[in-house]
């Protein structure tokens, strides 16, 4: 093992401490979606206070639905993770828009995939960086052959969304969203949302909302693993290539990986799952019916309430801010804690909400959408 670095996740993606430059580290998303070398970091007095000699470098854009270009510095600098240093690496930098998700401070992918082997154990809070030549499989890994197209990792997996065969379905591996899979239809229309989907906002990416719909496919095959009823999201046809990104049939995401200890292994084309503990949970879906967004780290602005979601019975209403559930707070909560708040099937939870200059108070009882 070449280092041990401590990780944490957060709405299940991986973050992991970086240095650049021999700066206290900084917080950044491990993502096999970025294919290409060096690590991205959002511009900031940290950033410049790095005193790299940055220069103009090509745009590029990210997810939803605006196409934003956004312009790049890059520079060269050293990096440290774990106490492992890499020299000359690419650090690029670029202005993230108003609203941008403020929990992470860049991304790291093909740096660190492409030069070892990594293992991530999100159980035991660690990220290893290894030699890919001492990889072995346990008796209880499962061996996944990859592929590779434009630098990103593809599997080739079976996914059966309603009733009827399995169809076969090449996914892109990206540990950078969120979600559990994501199909699109433009290659194989029957990849198209079930009727029991319902329209929402799937995220927010680097060039705007990513739209589209959330429904559960029965069965998702991968070799020899099988996980059933999964929360899908199926994207507006303008969103299925984020950041002009061919996903072929669309990627097996976060919320799937992280339930199993994942070794990459870029060199050998191969990547390794170890089952964990949280592989057979239920897969589930925000049951209020809220569409939030952060205002500061303890209130959640309500840019939309679902039809006929429980928010919506309650008389939440667009404009409202989140403040606490249950009398906690959200910057007490977390992230992570609202989110498991929100799908609870059964849960009667108290929503305190500010309405102008009003405190409001709102029950919802929690029902599966989707």
């Amino acid at each position: 093992m070449r280092a041990s670095v401590p990780i944490r996740t957060e709405r299940n993606l991986v973050l992991v401490p970086v240095s650049v430059a021999g700066s206290a580290p900084f917080t950044v998303i491990l993502d096999t979606g970025m294919p290409t070398p060096g690590i991205l970091l959002y511009a900031s007095e940290r950033v410049e206070a790095l005193g790299l000699d940055f220069a103009d470098a090509p745009s590029i854009t990210g997810a939803g639905g605006t196409d934003t270009e956004f312009r790049t510095r890059v520079a060269r600098g050293q990096i440290d993770v774990g106490g492992l240093t890499i020299e000359e690496v690419p650090v690029i930098t670029l202005v993230a828009p108003p609203g941008f998700p403020k929990h992470h401070e860049g991304i790291i992918g093909s740096e660190l995939f492409e030069r070892f082997g990594v293992r991530i154990d999100v159980e035991k809070g660690r990220l290893e960086l290894l030699d890919s030549a001492g990889i072995a499989p346990t008796e209880d890994s499962y061996v996944v052959p990859l592929h590779f197209r434009g630098g990103g990792p593809f599997l080739h997996a079976r996914v059966t969304v309603a009733e009827g065969a399995p169809l076969p379905a090449e996914l892109a591996i990206d540990l950078g969203a969120s979600h559990a899979l994501w199909l699109n239809s433009t290659s194989e229309p029957r990849f198209g949302s079930p009727p029991q989907s319902i329209a929402t906002r799937l995220g927010q990416g680097l060039s705007g909302h990513v739209e589209g719909r959330v429904g559960r496919v029965r069965r998702l095959e991968i070799g020899d693993i099988a996980l059933e009823d999964l929360v899908t999201v199926f994207p507006k046809a303008d969103h299925q290539p984020p950041g002009g990104f061919d996903f072929r049939d669309g990627f097996v995401g976060a919320e799937t990986l992280t339930r199993f200890r994942i070794t990459f292994d870029y060199s050998g084309k191969r990547m390794l799952l170890e089952p964990g503990p949280r592989v057979r949970d239920p897969f589930e879906h925000d049951m209020t019916g809220l569409i939030l967004e952060p205002s500061g780290p303890d209130r959640r602005v309500v840019v939309a309430v679902l039809s006929g979601s429980p928010a919506a019975e309650a008389g939440v209403l667009p404009g409202d801010a989140l403040v606490a559930v249950d009398g906690k707070s959200i910057g007490a909560l977390g992230p992570d804690g609202l989110m498991r708040a929100f799908r609870n099937e059964g849960a009667d939870l108290r929503l305190t909400l500010e309405r102008g200059v009003e405190t409001l108070e709102k029950r919802v009882r929690l029902r599966r959408l989707v």
